[in-house]
């Protein structure tokens, strides 16, 4: 069956629940309004529900993340950003084929942050090692940055059905709702 995208009442993107029985009892508890539904339909003895597609909740939920979902320098989230291109030599990347790289490395001190991190072939990144781009003469196409909001919108969108993705983002589009705040 279908997942469901869970907004907070700010409209914020929240979690993506895998199983449509969570999100049916959301709203039948109360919890949570749907804002679009998916064509298929589920039948108990007496009553028939609309699969949601998409919820948001009636009331604020705190979450206990310490970094936010799209902050974290995950490869899949890096590679999306620099257009799956090194940034030192511009070869085209794959998911199979695309490492990250720390501008300053860990072992120097360089933290873990998607402003220090970019795409890189393994070829770049062994040449690299943990010296300082200016050390080896390397230096990145584009400076590293954080997702954009269409950036994250990719990102979550690749990870979905495409079922999923039409009826999220006709949803999306229709409510004119970004994820993310400013």
């Amino acid at each position: 069956m279908a997942r469901c995208m869970i907004l907070n009442d700010s409209y914020e993107f929240l979690a993506i629940i895998e199983d449509w029985m969570d999100a049916l009892c959301l709203v039948l508890a109360g919890k949570a309004t749907v804002m679009a539904n998916y064509a298929d339909i589920v039948r108990s003895q007496h009553l028939t529900f609309n699969l949601p597609a998409v919820l948001v909740m009636n009331r604020h939920v705190r979450t206990l993340r310490k970094r936010h979902l799209f902050d974290s320098p995950s490869r899949q989230a890096v590679l999306l950003r620099d257009g799956f291109l090194c940034q030192y030599c511009g070869t085209k990347l794959s998911m199979a084929t695309g490492t990250r790289d720390h501008l300053i490395p860990v072992s120097r001190g360089g933290p873990d942050t998607l402003e220090n991190v970019v795409a890189s072939c393994r070829a770049c990144n062994s040449r690299k090692a943990d010296a300082m781009p200016h050390e080896v003469g390397m230096q990145p196409k584009r400076r590293p940055r954080r997702l954009t909001n269409e950036e994250k919108v990719a990102y979550l969108m690749k990870r979905c059905r495409i079922k999923e993705r039409e009826v999220w983002l006709s949803c999306l589009e229709r409510h004119g709702i970004s994820l993310w705040a400013a």
